[in-house]
């Protein structure tokens, strides 16, 4: 790999909520962890590495199904002609996913999640405006491939303190002093680690051309030792 360091974002729905972003190198070491609100401070924080990788994994989905538009994911989508034929609702990876067992917001029209789906495609639309590959991840499919065991809530400081404990446990190395991050900022350090992993050939992506992918780690059975 020329390039050492990889970006996980984790968007909310709005800038008013803070979001999370994490920038990891190649041997694990999270050299920023934290949060940003508008898309020019996402920008600054990523301009101020500029030995990262070109592409960024974003926990949240890319494009629509491919027979809605983003009208459909609009205040007035109401309105919108749109609508989807298929025997599903949402986007055949998010399908994929369901049937993994990775309970997933589902891209349709009446999602209660479609002001952070459209926030999500517009952030692809200007990370790409800046020459930037983006990939689609889901943290939450990523931990539980790599922690089965650990079951709990992300919104519980117990449960994001042994979070942190099993990503140490594979090498990464959080900053110092040792704090208990939220849940978006564990989210992309997860989206982070994906995002390694895809670069180096550990993961599979599940989706098709239509509605786009979603990377999840391979399953490495017994052996986590990903990233060191």
């Amino acid at each position: 790999m020329s390039k050492e360091l990889f970006i996980g974002l984790d968007p909310s729905a709005s800038p008013i909520k803070a979001s999370g972003i994490s920038v990891i190198n190649s041997v694990g070491k999270v050299v920023f962890l934290g949060k940003w609100h508008e898309n020019e401070e996402l920008l600054k924080i990523i301009a101020s590495f500029p030995d990262s990788t070109d592409t960024i994994a974003i926990d949240g989905p890319l494009q629509p199904p491919h027979e809605l538009r983003r009208c459909c994911f609009s205040a007035e989508s109401a309105e919108c002609p749109h609508q989807q034929t298929t025997p599903f609702k949402g986007r055949y990876c998010e399908q994929l996913l369901l049937k993994r067992g990775f309970r997933c917001f589902v891209s349709s029209k009446n999602s209660f999640a479609k002001k952070w789906m459209e926030r999500c495609f517009q952030l692809n639309d200007f990370l790409h405006e800046l020459a930037l590959e983006t990939i689609e991840v889901f943290p939450h499919a990523t931990r539980k491939i790599l922690f089965p065991e650990l079951q709990g809530r992300k919104q519980k400081r117990e449960f994001r303190t042994r979070l942190q404990v099993q990503l140490e446990g594979i090498g990464i190395k959080f900053p110092a002093p040792p704090k208990i991050y939220s849940h978006d900022e564990l989210d992309a350090v997860l989206a982070a680690i994906t995002n390694v992993l895809y670069v180096q050939g550990k993961t599979e992506k599940l989706g098709d051309e239509q509605d786009g992918y979603i990377h999840i780690p391979r399953n490495p059975g017994t052996h986590l030792q990903y990233i060191i």
